[in-house]
């Protein structure tokens, strides 16, 4: 379990990546800003939250902020990280679009984005690296992600029908392994003795 930290730092750092993280992939700067930069966690707790976000219905940005809000500051942090993502952001977007529908989109302002964008895309590329050594720390794990990545890009399977059964793939595959006794079997209490009596 991460330690927890106040509310306010929670908003300060979550307004940062709301505003600086740009184009797709807005997982990567949360991860650069709360695992690799200040260590508010460690990367199999932001891949369980990562993986909850995705999984929720909504914006993968909006259910990350408040996944992760909540871990490290309770309700009031995730409250306080969702509307530190949305409310910048979203401010800055109604400012670009009043001045686009102004002014256009000149073709200086067209390359800085193409730029931008391919800086965005090998920073996607470091952090899902980084995420991959955790995640795919096991033969059923890269089975499962191989399979993932063969039926969304070659076959080009509908995602969320991929997604929902690969996920109950994985729980079964993962389930829990029924407890045994020390002698290897089941070892039901009040059951017969290995004499073929019953047990006293």
């Amino acid at each position: 379990m991460s330690s927890l930290v106040s509310v306010a730092q929670v908003v300060r750092v979550f307004a940062l990546t709301g505003i600086l993280s740009i184009g797709g992939g807005r997982a990567a700067f949360f991860y650069e800003a709360l695992v690799a930069r200040r260590r508010w966690m460690r990367v199999d707790e932001f891949l369980q939250d990562f993986t909850l976000a995705q999984l929720l219905p909504g914006a993968t940005f909006s259910n990350l902020s408040i996944t992760l809000g909540h871990r490290l500051a309770g309700v009031a942090g995730a409250l306080g990280g969702l509307a530190a993502v949305v409310v910048p952001g979203g401010v800055v977007l109604v400012l670009l679009a009043a001045l686009y529908g102004t002014r256009g989109l000149m073709p200086e302002v067209a390359t800085l984005m193409r730029g931008m964008s391919a800086s965005v895309v090998g920073l996607v590329a470091v952090t899902t690296l980084r995420m991959a050594r955790p995640a795919l720390a096991s033969a059923r794990a890269i089975a499962i992600a191989a399979a993932t990545f063969t039926a969304v890009g070659p076959l080009k399977l509908n995602t969320p029908a991929v997604i929902v059964v690969m996920t109950a793939f994985g729980l079964w595959l993962n389930r829990p392994e029924p407890a045994r006794d020390p002698e290897g079997g089941p070892g039901p209490q009040g059951g017969p003795s290995p004499q073929g009596g019953p047990c006293q």
